[in-house]
């Protein structure tokens, strides 16, 4: 990484700044555009180095061309929060697929690499497991559905001359700064607090979760290697467990025996959602190396250095 120039678009955020600590301490030059309405300044503290910072939005070009300037490498982390938490104003969907348009037109323009962070969402329900990148794409949610279209955008403009593209589908990350409660954070919040652990539903569906700092490695590797671009790779932990033996986890990491009650949720005690992530092992060489235990111990310690974190 030594030398690149990178813009990471929503470095502020969770995601984003762990990936700018990262860079930096991979010898990278890294350039943040974020609009700071989810993300946060005090994020980017722990970055070693010189980071450069522009307030802007991906969905104004002239913020974007101003933020890709002789840039190497543009990793795009932002994303609409209230369509991740499934909201239907068309204005924030708009705003996601403008953004990412502008980004690609500068990415080609520059002959930048352009690694774009998918999900896991992009599969809906699972026809099988383990879950592997040919899976059909059947998005059970909005946000699915915009993580897909945007994988479809990166296809199609990838016939400009000059762009060149990896997709990363994500299975569920959790660590500290998490910028939503995710299921890991509030469980360990309320392990914490000494309040009952509640598991909606009957704690029986299933999901991969991924460290925070295995994502960076999976995307430092993805940056390098030239067998990745072109290429579409799920990255995930290897670890896939109940929401009860989340729940569980969760409360052995805090140290605190407290009872863990299921109350009503949604009809999905089946989805399984079991990530296979061999293909960024063959061509990547990436593995997990944070399991489970190790993660959520590490997140708790955070979650207690920083309880006013969430308000």
């Amino acid at each position: 990484m030594s030398g690149k120039k990178v813009l990471v678009t929503g470095g502020a955020g969770f995601l984003g700044s762990h990936l700018c600590e990262g860079l930096l301490a991979a010898g990278a030059e890294v350039r943040v555009l974020d609009t700071f309405s989810s993300g946060r300044k005090d994020n980017l503290n722990g970055c070693p180095g010189r980071l450069e910072i522009i307030t802007g939005d991906i969905s104004g070009e002239e913020d974007v061309g101003r933020a890709a300037r002789d840039v190497d490498v543009i990793i795009h982390a932002a994303f609409p929060m209230p369509v991740r938490e499934r909201s239907m104003e068309t204005k924030h969907i708009g705003a996601a697929l403008a953004g990412l348009f502008n980004l690609l037109k500068e990415a080609a323009a520059r002959e930048a690499l352009f690694i774009y962070f998918s999900s896991i969402a992009v599969y809906g329900d699972q026809q099988y497991i383990p879950i592997d990148e040919e899976h059909p794409c059947e998005p059970a949610t909005l946000y699915g559905a915009v993580k897909l279209a945007g994988e479809h955008f990166c296809r199609t403009l990838a016939k400009i001359p000059g762009l060149r593209y990896v997709i990363l589908r994500i299975a569920d990350i959790y660590g500290p700064r998490n910028s939503r409660v995710s299921t890991p954070v509030k469980f360990l919040l309320q392990a914490i607090r000494k309040e009952n652990i509640v598991v909606h539903g009957s704690g029986r569906q299933s999901r991969t979760y991924t460290y925070v700092g295995d994502l960076v490695d999976a995307v430092l590797k993805a940056v390098v290697n030239p067998a990745a671009p072109g290429r579409v790779f799920n990255i995930a932990g290897d670890e896939a467990v109940s929401i009860y033996e989340l729940a569980l986890a969760a409360r052995k990491a805090a140290g605190n025996e407290v009872d863990v009650v299921f109350a009503p949720g949604e009809p999905a005690d089946d989805r399984k959602l079991v990530i296979c992530g061999s293909r960024a092992k063959k061509l990547l060489g990436f593995q997990p190396r944070i399991k489970l235990a190790e993660g959520l111990s590490s997140t708790c310690r955070w979650l207690r250095d920083n309880p006013s974190y969430y308000g």
